[in-house]
């Protein structure tokens, strides 16, 4: 009889626990559901920042980095999960390859930024011919947003063939602008964010409004995501006060 009543009383138990496990993950949230977002490392801190605030407002998202925006759309080829990305949509159209993007929310536009070392000073990208300039660094034109836009002007404006072994490619904005830091490098092309988040460590900068195709900010949502009620939340956010302030304080424009 006492064996009896203890294996009730177990039962009672386990069910009541199971019962509670249930609803714990009722309530806990579905990791399938949270969107995860990716950008290349030019814009790396404005998603940073964008996320923080999200997630301050109650939303749930997840971050994901690695490299250039070629590399990031690769990956999500591959399987990374990523669900958004924040990016040129020039540039992601050309990246895409076997990645399908379902639509694109307009972000704002910028423009290409051409910046220098201390100790030179420049009045406009015709002075790139000048003797004192020996090394000129712009982002990869395969992958990276600015290496884009700078291989347009620079091809353009005539420059390119004036300054022949002079130029200089690397991966990223961040790279180019550790260069020109530095000193390295004389001058290179990279974004208003990067200029306006290093004008002390800057001679100057100067922006290139003409002479590449317009840089039209998207995030970009991946196929079959579209109607993921977090997705859906974020880029609801986006149009907050919050938002709209890292993202005009990340040089991108309405």
């Amino acid at each position: 009889m006492r064996k009896l009543f203890l294996l009730a009383i177990m039962v009672c138990f386990l069910g009541f626990n199971w019962g509670s496990l249930a609803a714990a993950q009722e309530k806990s949230p579905d990791k399938a559901k949270i969107p995860a977002i990716t950008t290349g490392a030019g814009y790396k801190a404005m998603v940073e920042a964008l996320v923080a605030a999200f997630k301050t407002s109650g939303g749930q998202i997840e971050e994901m980095y690695g490299g250039h925006i070629g590399q990031m759309v690769a990956q999500i080829a591959q399987g990374s999960g990523a669900t958004m990305v924040i990016s040129d949509q020039a540039t992601l159209e050309a990246v895409s390859g076997d990645v399908k993007f379902e639509k694109f929310y307009d972000l704002g536009d910028t423009v290409l930024v051409l910046a220098w070392r201390k100790g030179l000073e420049l009045k406009s990208a015709a002075d790139l011919t000048k003797p004192e300039i020996k090394i000129v660094t712009s982002p990869d034109p395969k992958a990276a947003i600015y290496g884009r836009a700078a291989s347009a002007f620079l091809k353009s404006s005539g420059l390119e063939e004036k300054l022949g072994a002079r130029l200089l490619g690397v991966a990223s904005v961040p790279q180019v602008l550790a260069y020109i830091i530095s000193g390295e490098c004389d001058a290179g092309f990279i974004n208003r964010a990067a200029a306006e988040a290093s004008r002390e460590k800057l001679g100057g900068s100067l922006e290139i409004a003409e002479g590449y195709p317009p840089i039209h900010m998207v995030v970009a949502v991946v196929e079959g995501h579209g109607q993921d009620p977090e997705v859906k939340r974020f880029l609801t956010f986006l149009e907050t006060p919050p938002a709209l302030a890292i993202i005009k304080k990340n040089g991108v424009w309405r």
